[in-house]
């Protein structure tokens, strides 16, 4: 019953490799159902837990985030100004997020996308904590692949998505930054870091189930035989 934990630069095909491992494990897939959950027990709407979260509002921003995630219709209403929770809110959820994440993995067979995951779930025999990251050449080509599929009217122009892949690498890298003051790239966090941009998102899901599979927290055993 494995719970993988996917912390993912933008555009980096987190999205997809993370709902094909919840399908090959049969596990739940903890991405935007973190907000729902947070929301819901804070009493708030899920635009006004969405300004805490990790992901950026503002109208194409949010199209192209729920294109490069697999998500739903591309054309999402902006979220309001004036929803950005205050200081003592944000703790607040930042609490709530942290209870939801820590009890999905404690039901187990979880697949948590960002959110500080790999800070939150201890490690273990059944815990995976994975990177995935790829140049940022390879992420636009990821985007331009599916903007098509916006309206011209709303489609952003490749210097666009630079700067969207920058701003919300940022963003995620500050949000970790500060709840847990950490460096959300730093390697040591996690047991495996996959350059998707090289590896294609279906020899990275195959990589991450055989991962899963014969991980061993213990770490390199150089005496040990091989199976």
């Amino acid at each position: 019953m494995p719970v993988i934990t996917i912390s993912r630069q933008f555009a980096a095909a987190g999205g997809p490799i993370g709902a094909a491992l919840a399908r090959r494990f049969d596990a739940e897939l903890l991405d935007r159902e973190i907000v729902a959950h947070v929301a819901e027990r804070a009493g708030l709407s899920e635009q006004e837990a969405e300004g805490y979260d990790e992901r950026l509002p503002g109208l194409w921003q949010r199209i192209v985030a729920a294109l490069a995630m697999g998500g739903p219709d591309p054309s999402l209403p902006p979220l309001p100004g004036g929803l950005v929770p205050t200081a003592a809110v944000q703790e607040r959820l930042a609490q709530i997020t942290r209870a939801v994440i820590e009890e999905a993995a404690e039901r187990g067979n979880a697949v948590i996308m960002g959110r500080g995951g790999a800070y939150i779930v201890p490690r273990g025999p059944d815990v995976l904590h994975v990177q995935l990251h790829a140049p940022l050449d390879a992420r636009i080509r990821y985007l331009l692949a599916r903007v098509e599929e916006i309206p011209d009217d709303t489609r952003p122009d490749e210097a666009s998505l630079r700067e969207l892949c920058r701003t919300m690498d940022a963003r995620r890298a500050d949000y970790i930054r500060r709840l847990f003051d950490r460096d959300w790239l730093d390697p040591n966090a996690y047991d495996l870091s996959i350059d998707t941009g090289s590896m294609g998102i279906e020899p990275t899901v195959d990589l991450i189930e055989m991962a899963v599979r014969r991980h061993d927290p213990g770490g390199f055993h150089p005496t040990r035989p091989t199976p």
